[in-house]
């Protein structure tokens, strides 16, 4: 009967578990997934230009700032005197594109904006540019305006009287 225990034991132990085999896959098989959404392109359009209005330098010259905002509002620095019927003004551009996407505006360095003369080569130099919202969030209509300012250096009485002009650069992304 010593005999048959020992076994006995060996087997009731064995029979209450079970051994699961799987077999590997050695090159499983997925499906994923990939997505694309095609939104509208930016677009930007100037619907007002910064215009830094009519003034005389007088003696030793100074500044003019356009401010960043709808209304545009002039200050002077300096011996700089406003001259009515100039029309000062702030930039209007107004952007469009995807609902609700954020915009990056990136303006002019300080300094690299010159305004010449219309007709010979004295220049004023631009020192600064700001705009009313950097990172602005287009509308549920995928709309903005922004507005952008800036700060002419006027030198003093040496350089030609007349209309000064130059273009600068805005650049506009999504984010």
């Amino acid at each position: 009967m010593k005999k048959l225990i020992l076994p006995l034991i060996f087997a009731l132990l064995f029979t209450g578990f079970s051994v699961n085999t799987f077999a590997i896959d050695p090159d499983p098989v997925i499906t994923a997934t990939a997505t694309a959404e095609l939104v509208e392109a930016l677009a930007a359009s100037e619907e007002a230009q910064l215009n830094f209005g009519r003034f005389t330098a007088g003696t030793s010259g100074g500044t003019v700032v356009i401010a960043n905002t709808a209304a545009g509002t002039m200050n002077i620095t300096g011996t700089v005197s406003i001259i009515g019927g100039g029309s000062p003004s702030s930039a209007a551009f107004n952007i469009s594109g995807h609902a609700n996407q954020e915009v990056t505006i990136t303006l002019p360095a300080d300094g690299a904006v010159n305004l010449t003369h219309a007709t010979t080569t004295d220049v004023m130099n631009v020192a600064t540019f700001s705009v009313s919202d950097a990172s602005p969030l287009l509308n549920a209509s995928g709309e903005a305006t922004v507005y952008v300012g800036g700060t002419l250096t006027v030198p003093n009485t040496s350089i030609a009287r007349g209309v000064y002009t130059g273009t600068y650069n805005v650049t506009f992304a999504y984010q």
